[in-house]
């Protein structure tokens, strides 16, 4: 029997030495794969690095950019709101000037658009009050051969300036339609001398 149990003994120990072998394979198999597992997920977190960042500098830029589009915008409405403010304080001085050095401005205009035929001119109730006492004279004087305007004791609805009329025909040369008319000039104008 000594010969059975020898040969049991070599038995089981070739079975401990290739179970540890079985065992060695699959321990170094399995590291090999969960190596090989590690540089997938660290290939993996890199790439979603990457790409998180990526659409981090996108949002970023795409923030900085509208952030200055309307810091730009906003610098545009503060601009164009100081621009109106100055043209509507001008409006306001002209209509406030004293009244000989007002109608003689209104004259000048007057001279340069009346037609040469008869008409009326018609103004503001606060101008029809603040009228020269020689502005008939002046009127006469400053119109071109040919026209003739009378005075018409109807007010108009306007801020200032006055209204050419013509056998129903209305030529309106208010503050309000002068400085309408002229108001991209006017703007460019205060656009430099402001900015």
């Amino acid at each position: 029997m000594a010969g059975l149990d020898k040969i049991l003994e070599d038995i089981r120990s070739e079975s401990a030495k290739a179970v540890e072998s079985v065992k060695n394979e699959a321990q170094a198999a399995y590291n090999a794969e969960m190596e090989k597992a590690r540089g997938e997920a660290d290939a993996q977190t890199q790439k979603i690095l990457s790409k998180a960042q990526l659409t981090a500098d996108d949002l970023i830029a795409r923030a900085d950019s509208a952030a200055a589009l309307e810091e730009r915008r906003m610098m545009l409405a503060a601009k164009q709101d100081l621009i109106s403010d100055v043209i509507e304080q001008a409006k306001k001085a002209f209509v406030s000037l004293p009244a000989e050095q007002y109608f003689d401005l209104l004259l000048k205009l007057i001279s340069k658009h009346a037609l040469k035929r008869d008409g009326e001119i018609c103004f503001s109730r606060q101008d029809f009050a603040r009228l020269p006492k020689d502005f008939a004279a002046k009127l006469v004087a400053a119109l071109p051969e040919g026209a003739s305007l009378n005075v018409s004791k109807e007010d108009a609805k306007i801020e200032g300036g006055f209204i050419l009329k013509y056998d129903g025909l209305e030529q309106n040369l208010s503050v309000e339609e002068i400085f309408e008319e002229k108001k991209d000039q006017m703007t460019d104008a205060a656009g430099k001398v402001l900015f």
